[in-house]
């Protein structure tokens, strides 16, 4: 079983739920709305809520028999860079919540500890549910456009800028032969040399 966390994983102190008029009264419930300040760590690797931006909370509680039932909405803008061309990108996210705190008593035997999520007192912090829900709903790899051509993989140039930038590769087996070529072009004596002598 996984308490109900209280720690750090988010904006905690803005998301804590008083729940005490609903505990143990099936059939009742309230709304709740909430704007929980972001600590930075709230999003994906590539995509994040700023610190100090607003994330908007609210839904319903709902108490049922097995513990309080909380659904609602998460909305929050998060920003990061193209994972091709490293653009800034930003991202808005309106996603569902959905979580069952249930009580510890109603934990149905052989449950797995990490598919449940416990009542721990006469409060509820939704701060871990909403750093899971924007980290599951937050790009892992943000474009700026769906057609970015990106940076070239050999000098860094970004290739918007350049449609017709390339490099021109030789086969490192052939970087030998190349050098002669350039040595000949250099004597200003192209196709001559040894054999030419003989």
């Amino acid at each position: 079983m996984t308490p109900a966390p209280t720690g750090s994983a988010g904006p905690a102190s803005d998301l804590r739920l008083e729940v005490v008029d609903l505990i143990g009264r099936p059939g009742a419930h309230r709304p709740y709305e909430r704007t929980a300040r972001a600590t930075g760590e709230e999003g994906s690797l590539a995509m994040r809520v700023p610190a100090g931006d607003p994330i908007d909370v609210s839904g319903q509680i709902e108490s049922v028999v097995e513990g309080l039932y909380v659904s609602g909405t998460v909305q929050a803008h998060l920003v990061g860079e193209c994972s091709r061309c490293l653009d800034p990108v930003e991202e808005d996210v309106d996603a569902r919540l959905d979580e069952l705190f249930t009580y510890p008593e109603k934990v149905p035997a052989g449950a797995e500890e990490d598919d449940i999520v416990t009542l721990d007192g006469d409060e509820i912090d939704l701060a871990p549910l909403v750093h899971d829900t924007l980290a599951v709903n937050a790009a892992e790899r943000p474009l700026c456009r769906p057609d970015c051509p990106g940076l070239c993989a050999q000098c860094g140039a970004r290739l918007e800028d350049d449609p017709d930038h390339h490099h021109e590769v030789i086969d490192p087996r052939f970087a030998a032969l190349q050098g002669l070529f350039e040595d000949e072009d250099a004597d200003g004596d192209p196709g001559t040399g040894t054999r030419g002598d003989a």
